[in-house]
């Protein structure tokens, strides 16, 4: 079952409170605006620079419609308040739910408690997983998987597509180098694989599958930037064992 289906028969099962984890909102966003067009219901947004407000709409629009809003429990007050069947995100609600605002995490109890009569669901959506013990039993959990590989191949045919027609842009890709890039994709969000690609090709004016080492070195970062591990480059194979 993928993460959209799941998202979904939970949804339709009138689970009240879905916590997202990931990084990849835009990813997300997709998923849930797929999820709510098959439910067939409204799919509304929230942020603290926003306000709630329907999905899609531009910055300027929620803002000047949902100012109101920006306070977390401001925004859970409408979630009680929404009569007609609904999917709510909000999204970075991580910060507001600790010890010095007791009252969102309680508003989250009471809201979970009502919405499980109803046809409404609420998804925190955030890159880290934050949840106060009082909610443990009131939330259900999803990791959102990182891209798979027809993710990944759906990205490179949409890059091959906006450099060939320019042809500055010399792209020597065979079915074997395909796949080594691929490969060296994996592991790296949507958005991070597209700056390698994009690095790739400012700096060789190009793409093969020999800059697989680009991929290594996005991935050599990531590892300093969490700071647990360290990554050493190594020329021995299984050959050598």
């Amino acid at each position: 079952m993928s993460i959209l289906e799941e998202i979904e028969v939970l949804v339709r099962a009138r689970y009240p409170l879905l916590y997202v984890v990931s990084g990849e909102e835009a990813r997300v966003d997709a998923a849930l605006a797929e999820v709510a067009r098959r439910v067939e219901k409204p799919l509304y947004e929230w942020s603290c620079t926003t306000g709630l407000a329907p999905a899609g709409a531009t910055a300027q629009t929620a803002r000047a419609r949902a100012a109101a809003t920006r306070e977390p429990q401001a925004a859970l007050d409408l979630v009680l308040e929404q009569v007609e069947p609904a999917l709510f995100v909000f999204k970075d609600l991580h910060p507001f739910l600790n010890r010095h605002q007791p009252a969102v995490t309680r508003r989250l109890r009471e809201i979970a408690r009502h919405l499980k009569d109803t046809r409404k669901t609420l998804v925190l959506l955030s890159p880290t997983l934050e949840l106060p013990a009082e909610l443990e039993k009131d939330v259900t959990v999803l990791h959102f998987p990182l891209p798979g590989r027809a993710d990944l191949e759906a990205l490179l045919d949409r890059i091959l597509r906006e450099v060939e027609p320019g042809g500055q842009v010399r792209v020597d890709l065979d079915p074997e180098g395909r796949e080594r890039l691929l490969q060296a994709a994996r592991g790296l969000t949507l958005n991070e694989a597209e700056n390698v690609f994009a690095r790739i090709l400012v700096r060789h004016r190009g793409l093969s599958g020999a800059e697989v080492a680009e991929f290594l070195a996005e991935k050599r970062q990531l590892i300093r930037k969490n700071g647990l591990l360290e990554y050493y480059d190594t020329a021995e194979s299984f050959a050598t064992v």
